[in-house]
């Protein structure tokens, strides 16, 4: 039997979004913590409704989240399969679906066009990111440290804009 889980709204203007950033010792660093996913919990929101299943989310979805009477449509921004809970917030700009920064993994198929050096991948190379389903170009910078790849881009872009195939081009 399928335990219901919970439905958390997380506000826009919620002290999360505010938070300082802390002084980063190197570009890694920084790329490292604003990439990462943002950790929610019950406290940070407001309890809005019930669900049959956390596994059945995904980050941005917005259909079958079942929960009316907003004046928005709510999004999912955070998905915590440990404890069937998924958070949500509403409106498409919320911050909770933005990031300025993507952290690809080891993702080398992406890059197979073009050849940097190890240095120059390390201070930035500008690129043209291409999203499979967009709106034409964004200019963003590709770092590598660690064998993981990085998109720092020059505006904020919606979290799940590396799940389906982009191209990147060269500045």
């Amino acid at each position: 039997m399928m335990k219901k889980g919970q439905i958390v709204e997380i506000p826009a203007e919620s002290e999360i979004y505010r938070a300082e950033a802390p002084a980063f010792h190197s570009k890694r660093d920084e790329l490292v913590s604003k990439s990462a996913r943002r950790q929610y919990s019950l406290f940070d929101g407001f309890l809005v409704g019930e669900h049959d299943g956390a596994d059945r989310f995904r980050l941005g979805q917005r259909k079958g989240i079942n929960v009316g009477g907003k004046k928005e449509p709510l999004y999912v921004i955070g998905i915590d399969e440990g404890d069937n809970r998924i958070f949500v917030g509403a409106g498409s700009e919320h911050p909770g679906l933005l990031t300025q920064v993507v952290r690809l993994g080891q993702q080398t198929d992406s890059f197979d066009n073009f050849s940097c050096s190890e240095d120059a991948l390390q201070h930035g190379v500008q690129i043209s990111f291409v999203p499979a389903a967009g709106d034409g170009e964004i200019a963003a910078r590709l770092y590598r440290f660690d064998g993981d790849y990085f998109l720092e881009f020059d505006r904020l872009v919606p979290v799940t804009i590396t799940e389906n195939p982009f191209v990147v081009r060269l500045k």
